[in-house]
């Protein structure tokens, strides 16, 4: 009797450690993951926010663009008026 307890808590005993160096490796690997994962996640943080930084400048450009073609256009219609005006003057006289 004292022989098969003492296999029956040797094996127990086997048992619990390999459960035990099962659930060390798992945490030791899911760390190493989680470590992984937040390097991953801080260099797409990283890009989105200078893709957000280079949008912003590119609708400033535009937006900067689109004044000069108004004035461009404004100093166009200017300029034709102008010319209309010059030539009905010019054909009263």
């Amino acid at each position: 009797m004292a022989e098969r307890r003492r296999r029956l808590l040797s094996w127990v005993l086997v048992r619990l450690l390999i459960l035990t160096g099962g659930f060390a490796a798992g945490y030791y690997v899911r760390d190493r993951q989680m470590d992984r994962l937040e390097a991953a996640y801080e260099a797409a943080r990283a890009e989105l926010e200078e893709m957000k930084q280079a949008g912003e400048e590119v609708l400033d450009r535009g937006q900067r663009t689109g004044e000069v073609i108004r004035g461009g256009a404004e100093a166009a219609v200017d300029s034709a008026k102008a010319a209309v005006e010059e030539l009905k003057g010019g054909q009263r006289d």
